[in-house]
């Protein structure tokens, strides 16, 4: 054994055993009741006061809601009229492009009835037109019982006046070019 205390002593280590500190033990929790968590709650939030208005304050107020409700009744009916116009205007769209939509349909029955009575007419125009009658050739007799008066002539003083048409006149004198 003496060898053994050299052989530490010569060293000079001192071991140290440390011990594991024990753990602590958890706490239990606190149970708190329901009635003092309400009641905690409770003191916590203060309690506004309630604001005295005089009848002058509230006559005021009512009349403010008064108007700011017929303000909000004006407003509804006017954005209903203008939905009622859009959801108008929406259905006239609608409704011309469906009618466009069966004119083009319809279109080549169209033409064909106007090809039809343009070939009529012009069938109509093709024929031969009785030539109309012409009175019969006075006899010389007859003839030189009327008096043969010559026109006159106009004389640059008595230039024959130009008639105005009017603007239908003249689109009625071209309608049938």
């Amino acid at each position: 054994m003496p060898e053994e205390e050299e052989l530490f002593e010569e060293k000079n280590v001192k071991v140290e055993v440390k011990e594991p500190e024990p753990e602590p033990e958890p706490e239990p929790e606190k149970v708190i009741e329901p009635e003092k968590v309400i009641e905690e709650i409770k003191e916590e939030k203060p309690k506004k006061k309630k604001r005295q208005l005089s009848e002058a304050q509230k006559e005021r107020l009512r009349e403010n809601l008064k108007r700011g409700r017929e303000t909000s009744l004006a407003n509804r009916k006017k954005k209903k009229k203008l939905k009622d116009i859009e959801k108008e205007e929406k259905s006239r769209a609608e409704d011309e492009k469906i009618f466009e939509n069966l004119k083009k349909k319809l279109k080549p029955k169209e033409l064909q009835e106007e090809n039809d009575r343009l070939k009529a007419e012009l069938a109509e125009l093709k024929k031969p037109k009785p030539k109309p009658e012409r009175p019969p050739t006075p006899t010389p007799d007859v003839a030189e019982n009327q008096k043969v008066e010559a026109p006159k002539m106009p004389t640059i003083a008595e230039a024959p006046k130009k008639k105005v048409l009017t603007m239908k006149q003249k689109r009625n004198m071209l309608k049938g070019l």
